[in-house]
Protein backbone atom coordinates (compact mmCIF):
# COMPACT_ATOMS: atom_id res chain seq x y z
CA UNK A 1 0.00 0.00 0.00
CA UNK A 2 1.42 3.36 -1.06
CA UNK A 3 1.51 6.29 1.34
CA UNK A 4 0.06 9.54 0.17
CA UNK A 5 0.49 12.86 1.92
CA UNK A 6 -2.49 14.48 3.55
CA UNK A 7 -2.06 17.58 1.38
CA UNK A 8 -3.04 15.64 -1.73
CA UNK A 9 -6.36 14.58 -0.20
CA UNK A 10 -7.06 18.08 1.06
CA UNK A 11 -6.27 19.54 -2.37
CA UNK A 12 -8.67 17.16 -4.10
CA UNK A 13 -11.39 17.83 -1.55
CA UNK A 14 -10.98 21.57 -2.02
CA UNK A 15 -11.15 21.18 -5.80
CA UNK A 16 -14.35 19.16 -5.51
CA UNK A 17 -15.96 21.69 -3.20
CA UNK A 18 -15.09 24.54 -5.53
CA UNK A 19 -16.58 22.71 -8.50
CA UNK A 20 -19.76 21.90 -6.61
CA UNK A 21 -20.20 25.49 -5.43
CA UNK A 22 -19.59 27.09 -8.80
CA UNK A 23 -21.57 24.65 -10.86
CA UNK A 24 -20.91 23.31 -14.33
CA UNK A 25 -20.83 26.73 -15.87
CA UNK A 26 -17.99 27.81 -13.62
CA UNK A 27 -15.93 24.82 -14.54
CA UNK A 28 -16.50 25.33 -18.21
CA UNK A 29 -16.00 29.10 -18.17
CA UNK A 30 -13.41 31.51 -17.03
CA UNK A 31 -13.43 30.13 -13.49
CA UNK A 32 -11.54 27.07 -14.76
CA UNK A 33 -8.21 28.92 -14.64
CA UNK A 34 -8.82 30.20 -11.10
CA UNK A 35 -9.73 26.71 -9.86
CA UNK A 36 -6.63 25.29 -11.54
CA UNK A 37 -4.49 27.97 -9.88
CA UNK A 38 -5.94 27.20 -6.48
CA UNK A 39 -5.46 23.45 -6.97
CA UNK A 40 -1.85 24.01 -8.07
CA UNK A 41 -1.23 26.11 -5.01
CA UNK A 42 -2.68 23.42 -2.77
CA UNK A 43 -0.65 20.70 -4.50
CA UNK A 44 2.67 22.52 -4.02
CA UNK A 45 5.15 20.68 -1.73
CA UNK A 46 5.52 23.74 0.45
CA UNK A 47 1.82 23.56 1.30
CA UNK A 48 2.16 20.02 2.73
CA UNK A 49 2.44 19.85 6.55
CA UNK A 50 5.02 16.96 6.47
CA UNK A 51 7.01 18.03 3.43
CA UNK A 52 10.17 18.97 5.31
CA UNK A 53 10.02 15.77 7.41
CA UNK A 54 9.78 13.62 4.29
CA UNK A 55 12.79 15.38 2.77
CA UNK A 56 14.85 14.86 5.89
CA UNK A 57 13.85 11.19 6.05
CA UNK A 58 14.93 10.78 2.46
CA UNK A 59 18.39 12.24 3.14
CA UNK A 60 18.81 10.03 6.21
CA UNK A 61 17.77 7.00 4.19
CA UNK A 62 20.36 7.82 1.57
CA UNK A 63 23.03 8.17 4.30
CA UNK A 64 22.09 4.79 5.77
CA UNK A 65 22.18 3.26 2.31
CA UNK A 66 25.71 4.61 1.78
CA UNK A 67 26.83 3.29 5.18
CA UNK A 68 25.40 -0.12 4.33
CA UNK A 69 27.30 -0.23 1.07
CA UNK A 70 30.52 0.82 2.83
CA UNK A 71 30.07 -1.91 5.47
CA UNK A 72 29.46 -4.50 2.78
CA UNK A 73 32.60 -3.43 0.95
CA UNK A 74 34.73 -3.58 4.12
CA UNK A 75 33.31 -7.01 5.01
CA UNK A 76 34.10 -8.27 1.55
CA UNK A 77 37.70 -7.03 1.81
CA UNK A 78 38.12 -8.62 5.26
CA UNK A 79 36.68 -11.90 3.99
CA UNK A 80 39.18 -11.96 1.11
CA UNK A 81 42.05 -11.23 3.51
CA UNK A 82 40.94 -13.99 5.89
CA UNK A 83 40.69 -16.48 3.07
CA UNK A 84 44.19 -15.54 1.94
CA UNK A 85 45.53 -16.13 5.48
CA UNK A 86 43.76 -19.48 5.92
CA UNK A 87 46.70 -21.64 4.66
CA UNK A 88 49.04 -19.87 7.06
CA UNK A 89 46.60 -20.54 9.89
CA UNK A 90 46.42 -24.23 9.05
CA UNK A 91 50.23 -24.50 8.97
CA UNK A 92 50.47 -22.73 12.34
CA UNK A 93 47.94 -25.12 13.86
CA UNK A 94 49.90 -28.11 12.61
CA UNK A 95 53.18 -26.71 13.99
CA UNK A 96 51.49 -25.97 17.33
CA UNK A 97 50.21 -29.54 17.54
CA UNK A 98 53.74 -30.85 16.92
CA UNK A 99 55.13 -28.56 19.64
CA UNK A 100 52.49 -29.76 22.09
CA UNK A 101 53.45 -33.36 21.35
CA UNK A 102 57.13 -32.59 21.95
CA UNK A 103 56.26 -30.77 25.17
CA UNK A 104 54.27 -33.78 26.37
CA UNK A 105 57.23 -36.08 25.69
CA UNK A 106 59.64 -33.74 27.49
CA UNK A 107 57.30 -33.56 30.50
CA UNK A 108 57.10 -37.36 30.66
CA UNK A 109 60.91 -37.68 30.49
CA UNK A 110 61.32 -35.04 33.17
CA UNK A 111 58.87 -36.81 35.49
CA UNK A 112 60.69 -40.12 34.93
CA UNK A 113 64.07 -38.57 35.70
CA UNK A 114 62.72 -36.87 38.83
CA UNK A 115 61.38 -40.17 40.09
CA UNK A 116 64.73 -41.88 39.45
CA UNK A 117 66.53 -39.02 41.18
CA UNK A 118 64.34 -39.34 44.27
CA UNK A 119 64.97 -43.08 44.38
CA UNK A 120 68.72 -42.54 44.02
CA UNK A 121 68.75 -39.87 46.74
CA UNK A 122 66.85 -42.17 49.06
CA UNK A 123 69.16 -45.06 48.25
CA UNK A 124 72.39 -43.08 48.45
CA UNK A 125 71.56 -40.83 51.37
CA UNK A 126 74.35 -40.15 53.94
CA UNK A 127 72.82 -42.57 56.44
CA UNK A 128 72.56 -45.33 53.83
CA UNK A 129 76.15 -44.67 52.75
CA UNK A 130 77.28 -44.90 56.38
CA UNK A 131 75.54 -48.24 56.79
CA UNK A 132 77.13 -49.53 53.58
CA UNK A 133 80.62 -48.44 54.75
CA UNK A 134 80.14 -50.13 58.11
CA UNK A 135 79.02 -53.34 56.39
CA UNK A 136 82.07 -53.24 54.08
CA UNK A 137 84.33 -52.67 57.09
CA UNK A 138 82.92 -55.67 58.95
CA UNK A 139 83.26 -57.82 55.84
CA UNK A 140 86.91 -56.79 55.32
CA UNK A 141 87.79 -57.50 58.97
CA UNK A 142 86.05 -60.86 58.87
CA UNK A 143 87.92 -61.78 55.68
CA UNK A 144 91.25 -60.80 57.30
CA UNK A 145 90.46 -63.00 60.33
CA UNK A 146 89.63 -65.94 58.08
CA UNK A 147 92.93 -65.51 56.22
CA UNK A 148 94.79 -65.41 59.54
CA UNK A 149 93.12 -68.63 60.68
CA UNK A 150 94.00 -70.32 57.39
CA UNK A 151 97.63 -69.28 57.83
CA UNK A 152 97.73 -70.58 61.40
CA UNK A 153 96.16 -73.87 60.37
CA UNK A 154 98.63 -74.23 57.53
CA UNK A 155 95.98 -74.19 54.86
CA UNK A 156 97.59 -71.19 53.13
CA UNK A 157 101.21 -70.42 52.43
CA UNK A 158 102.95 -67.27 53.64
CA UNK A 159 103.65 -66.06 50.10
CA UNK A 160 99.92 -66.13 49.23
CA UNK A 161 98.85 -64.80 52.64
CA UNK A 162 100.87 -61.59 52.72
CA UNK A 163 99.49 -59.86 49.55
CA UNK A 164 95.88 -60.84 50.30
CA UNK A 165 96.12 -59.83 53.97
CA UNK A 166 97.74 -56.52 53.05
CA UNK A 167 94.98 -55.70 50.55
CA UNK A 168 92.28 -56.65 53.07
CA UNK A 169 93.78 -54.53 55.84
CA UNK A 170 94.22 -51.54 53.51
CA UNK A 171 90.58 -51.84 52.41
CA UNK A 172 89.41 -52.11 56.03
CA UNK A 173 91.44 -49.05 57.02
CA UNK A 174 90.01 -47.06 54.10
CA UNK A 175 86.41 -48.03 54.97
CA UNK A 176 86.97 -47.17 58.64
CA UNK A 177 88.35 -43.74 57.77
CA UNK A 178 85.48 -43.02 55.41
CA UNK A 179 82.91 -44.09 58.01
CA UNK A 180 84.47 -41.88 60.68
CA UNK A 181 84.56 -38.85 58.38
CA UNK A 182 80.95 -39.41 57.36
CA UNK A 183 79.84 -39.74 60.99
CA UNK A 184 81.58 -36.47 61.82
CA UNK A 185 79.88 -34.77 58.88
CA UNK A 186 76.46 -36.02 59.99
CA UNK A 187 77.07 -34.78 63.53
CA UNK A 188 77.98 -31.32 62.25
CA UNK A 189 74.88 -31.22 60.11
CA UNK A 190 72.66 -32.21 63.05
CA UNK A 191 74.25 -29.55 65.24
CA UNK A 192 73.76 -26.85 62.63
CA UNK A 193 70.13 -27.91 62.18
CA UNK A 194 69.35 -27.58 65.91
CA UNK A 195 68.52 -24.00 67.02
CA UNK A 196 71.06 -22.48 69.38
CA UNK A 197 69.75 -21.78 72.92
CA UNK A 198 69.46 -18.09 73.79
CA UNK A 199 72.41 -16.83 75.81
CA UNK A 200 71.58 -15.60 79.31
CA UNK A 201 72.42 -11.94 79.63
CA UNK A 202 73.45 -10.64 83.08
CA UNK A 203 72.50 -7.10 84.07
CA UNK A 204 75.40 -4.65 83.70
CA UNK A 205 77.35 -4.10 86.91
CA UNK A 206 78.39 -0.56 87.91
CA UNK A 207 82.11 0.12 87.72
CA UNK A 208 83.84 1.21 90.95
CA UNK A 209 85.02 4.79 91.11
CA UNK A 210 88.58 3.70 91.89
CA UNK A 211 88.78 1.76 88.60
CA UNK A 212 87.63 4.71 86.50
CA UNK A 213 89.17 7.73 88.24
CA UNK A 214 92.94 8.15 88.79
CA UNK A 215 94.47 7.38 92.18
CA UNK A 216 94.71 10.95 93.32
CA UNK A 217 91.19 11.78 92.23
CA UNK A 218 89.80 8.70 93.99
CA UNK A 219 91.42 9.59 97.26
CA UNK A 220 90.53 13.26 97.02
CA UNK A 221 92.60 16.45 96.51
CA UNK A 222 95.92 16.61 98.37
CA UNK A 223 95.99 18.57 101.59
CA UNK A 224 97.43 22.04 101.06
CA UNK A 225 98.85 23.93 104.07
CA UNK A 226 97.04 27.08 104.89
CA UNK A 227 100.18 29.24 105.33
CA UNK A 228 103.46 28.72 103.45
CA UNK A 229 106.82 29.89 104.88
CA UNK A 230 108.79 32.53 102.96
CA UNK A 231 111.19 31.45 100.25
CA UNK A 232 114.35 32.45 102.17
CA UNK A 233 113.46 30.31 105.14
CA UNK A 234 112.93 27.11 103.09
CA UNK A 235 115.82 24.63 103.33
CA UNK A 236 117.59 23.87 100.07
CA UNK A 237 118.22 20.13 99.59
CA UNK A 238 121.78 19.16 98.79
CA UNK A 239 122.53 18.21 95.21
CA UNK A 240 123.94 14.86 94.36
CA UNK A 241 127.54 14.98 93.19
CA UNK A 242 131.05 15.59 94.49
CA UNK A 243 131.14 17.91 97.51
CA UNK A 244 132.18 21.45 96.75
CA UNK A 245 132.01 20.99 92.99
CA UNK A 246 129.13 22.43 91.05
CA UNK A 247 127.25 20.19 88.73
CA UNK A 248 128.36 20.51 85.16
CA UNK A 249 126.50 19.63 82.05
CA UNK A 250 125.66 15.99 81.69
CA UNK A 251 127.81 14.21 79.08
CA UNK A 252 126.04 13.17 75.93
CA UNK A 253 126.04 9.49 75.14
CA UNK A 254 127.08 8.69 71.64
CA UNK A 255 125.35 5.76 69.99
CA UNK A 256 127.29 2.60 69.62
CA UNK A 257 128.54 1.89 66.17
CA UNK A 258 126.45 -0.76 64.53
CA UNK A 259 128.32 -3.93 64.04
CA UNK A 260 128.02 -5.47 60.59
CA UNK A 261 125.94 -8.59 60.55
CA UNK A 262 127.61 -11.73 59.28
CA UNK A 263 126.52 -12.75 55.82
CA UNK A 264 123.86 -15.40 55.64
CA UNK A 265 125.10 -18.72 54.54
Amino acid sequence: MLWRPEGAFSARAAEGSVRCAAGPSFTRGCGRGTAALKVGTLRAPSAWPMGTTVAQDGSEFQGLQLEREACLASNYALAKENLALRPRLEMGRAALAIKYQELREVAENCADKLQRLEESMHRWSPHCALGWLQAELEEAEQEAEEQMEQLLLGEQSLEAFLPAFQRGRALAHLRRTQAEKLQELLRRRERSAQPAPPAATDPPKPFPAAAVLPTGAARGPPSVPRSLPPLDSRPVPPLKGSPGCPLGPAPLLSPRPSQPEPPHR
